[in-house]
Parts: C-alpha cells; sequence; structure tokens
C-alpha cells in the first residue's frame, strides 16, 4: 500500500494539487475503526503496525463463495489467520516482519484463560492488540486488516505476482492447485489458496507427498509473497493506471485503524519509496508443538522467543528504549519460564534458515 502510495504520489506531482488531494481522498475512503489499548506513536521512533488476515466469512452471499470459502452459517465469529508485525524505521528505510503462528498458546485479556492467539481476534482487533502487548510486550501503533476477497483483489490489481514453482503443489482444504512449473504470474485466487494452505502437498518422484508442517510452512510461504509483491510493485514503477487500480484496491479491500491517517500514508510511502524487496527481513517467532485440553497447539519456546522479539524491537530503537524495558517486564510475568522445556531440536526457528522445503515456490 505504502509503496502505492508513493509511485502514484510522484506521478501525480505533475498534476498540482489536483493529483495530491485525489489520492489523498482515495486514502480517506479506507474504512477506519476504533482500536481499544494502541500504543500512541513517538516521534521519531519506528513504527509497528499489526497485519492481520482475518478468516471472517461474513461476505459470502453466493454458493461459489460458500464452496470456496465455507458456509457463514456453520464457520461463524472470526480469527486471524495471519498475524504479522510490520516494523517500519523511517530514519534507515528498514522493514521488518515478525510472523507470530496462528496457534500460538497465550493468555488472552478479559477472558480469565488461556486459548490460540487467533481465537483473540474473535470480537475484534483490540483484543489481539492487548494480547500481543501483553504477552510479548510489542508495542502496536497501527493495524491493518484484510479478508479473503480484499487480499485477492490487490493481488489482481497489480496483474498477479510472479512466483517461481519448482514442484507441483496443491491443498484440497484451501484449494490451492498448481500443476505448471517455473516462474508464472499468480492471480489472486490461487495467490490466497497459496498463503492460506495448511495442507500442502507436493508432487516429487511420481507421488504425493505432505509437507507435514502447517502453519511453520504457510509462514514461509506468506514471505516469499509479500517480497514478490514489493517486486511487482516496483516494477510498475512508471504505470500510473496500474498503481491507480492498486491503490484503489487497497482503499476499497483493507481496514485500518482510526488513527492511522491518510497523511502519515503518504509520508510513509514517500519515505520508502523505492524500497528493494530484499531491504525486507523476515522473522517467525520460535515455537515448539505441544497437546492442551485435548488440542494441538504452539507454545512459545524460550528464551529463543523472548531473544527474537528483543532482536526485532532493537531494529531502530536506541539502547534502553521503553520498547526494550518493556519486553523484559512483560514476558517475565506472563509467559514465565525463562527457558524452554523441550530440546532445542525440537524448536521451530526462524522458517527460511531451518525449514528450506524446496517445492515451496520462490518469487522470480
Amino acid at each position: 500500500m505504502l509503496i502505492g502510495v508513493a509511485i502514484l504520489v510522484a506521478l501525480v506531482l505533475a498534476a498540482g494539487l489536483g493529483g495530491w488531494f485525489y489520492i489523498n481522498s482515495v486514502l480517506s475512503s479506507i474504512t477506519r475503526f476504533p482500536v481499544a489499548g494502541i500504543t500512541p506513536e513517538t516521534s521519531g521512533a519506528p513504527i509497528d503496525i499489526l497485519l492481520i488476515g482475518s478468516d471472517s466469512r461474513k461476505f459470502v452471499s453466493d454458493p461459489g463463495q460458500v464452496a470456496a470459502y465455507g458456509n457463514p452459517l456453520t464457520q461463524t465469529g472470526q480469527r486471524s489467520d495471519v498475524i504479522i508485525v510490520l516494523r517500519l524505521v523511517p530514519k534507515t528505510h528498514q522493514i521488518e516482519m515478525l510472523s507470530i503462528p496462528r496457534d500460538t498458546y497465550v493468555p488472552i485479556p478479559g477472558t480469565g484463560g488461556s486459548n490460540r492467539i487467533n481465537a483473540a481476534f474473535n470480537t475484534g482487533p483490540s483484543v489481539l492488540v492487548k494480547t500481543i502487548q501483553q504477552n510479548f510486550g510489542i508495542p502496536i501503533n497501527h493495524v491493518v486488516v484484510a479478508n479473503f476477497p480484499g487480499f485477492q483483489a490487490v493481488v489482481n490489481s497489480l496483474g498477479g505476482i510472479s512466483l517461481d514453482f519448482p514442484d507441483p503443489l496443491r491443498d484440497q482444504f484451501s484449494g490451492l492447485n498448481v500443476t505448471t512449473l517455473g516462474c508464472q504470474t499468480v492471480k489472486g485466487a490461487t495467490a490466497l489458496a497459496l498463503v492460506r494452505s495448511r495442507h500442502l502437498y507436493y508432487f516429487e518422484k511420481g507421488a504425493w507427498n505432505s509437507d507435514g508442517m502447517s502453519d511453520w510452512s504457510r509462514i514461509q510461504r506468506q514471505q516469499a509473497f509479500f517480497h514478490a509483491v514489493i517486486d511487482k510493485a516496483n516494477s510498475e514503477d512508471l504505470n500510473p493506471l496500474a498503481m491507480n487500480s492498486f491503490l484503489n484496491a487497497t482503499a476499497h479491500d483493507l481496514q485500518v485503524d482510526a488513527g492511522f491517517s491518510p497523511h502519515e500514508m503518504i509520508s510513509l510511502g514517500l519515505g520508502f519509496r523505492g524500497v528493494a524487496s530484499s531491504s525486507l527481513v523476515t522473522k517467525v517467532l520460535p515455537t515448539y508443538g505441544a497437546v492442551i485440553g485435548g488440542n494441538d497447539v504452539l507454545i512459545a519456546a524460550q528464551p529463543y522467543a523472548r531473544q527474537m522479539v528483543s532482536s526485532f524491537l532493537a531494529v531502530g530503537s536506541s539502547p534502553g528504549s521503553t520498547s526494550t524495558t518493556q519486553l523484559a517486564t512483560t514476558t517475565t510475568t506472563t509467559s514465565g519460564a525463562t527457558t524452554t522445556t523441550v530440546p532445542p531440536d525440537q524448536v521451530v526457528f526462524d522458517n527460511p534458515k531451518t525449514l528450506p522445503e524446496p517445492w515451496n515456490p520462490k518469487p522470480c
């Protein structure tokens, strides 16, 4: 979104104030909602934006959508299918993403108990924001929410993204079915099925093989998606029609917190214009699998999770900042143990480093 803003602003400057007001009006049309407990920004400090992929089926209205996404009468409520904290450092143009697996088991504020973290989104983003801030000490300054059709529309507005598939892939639950190999254009429906896939199978040596890593592997595919989007958006640098379509799709289908103003979006966009996908650093909260109450969940593996969050918050922050202090206090009181209770070889760390999974696609 920020790349699209930056490119379009640069392209319409020649149009004078009319072009500027047009972009401002498009960004003003984005749906905004109040988020309780959000952390106010500090001047000159990094900005942490919570990216939420919602699995809400409220939009489903015909048999085709029921077949693709499920029935809203049976699949009620909403959960955060994707949870990513995006850290932007305006001073140095650094961009980092920290993915939190959706099945991470944590205390949920206001419930008196613990659950998978994706359940914290059931009543909206406010509880999820509080959950992340209290359990991990990560200050959330803004929130962006995308749903299934919104995700597809943004990808299609770019004309698709380019991904290289070394093996055929399928997932009967998300609808993924890739039979063509090599670098190819991936449109919205396939891109959505790819980043939603948690039951992936790949075809190798004459047989279909289970990926077997569920959300851990899916996070790797989501990371590849973000790199591919940055590449595609930058390739359309001189195409005002494509950027206008991209920006309008973003404005129509995404939702943001009430404090994320058009003025700040434009400012951030201009500050990060031309950023390459290689500048995007992705991290994953270290976790290990467990069974609680008969349910498969993930547990934040200490001290590795705390170290990962600490390194994430250190990006763009001065030593001894508020973020670092908050992290030390919060994780001690809510997470408890300071060392992991499982052997390190059972902990899943940053996906691309420890789980190369050659069957997963890569940007091309």
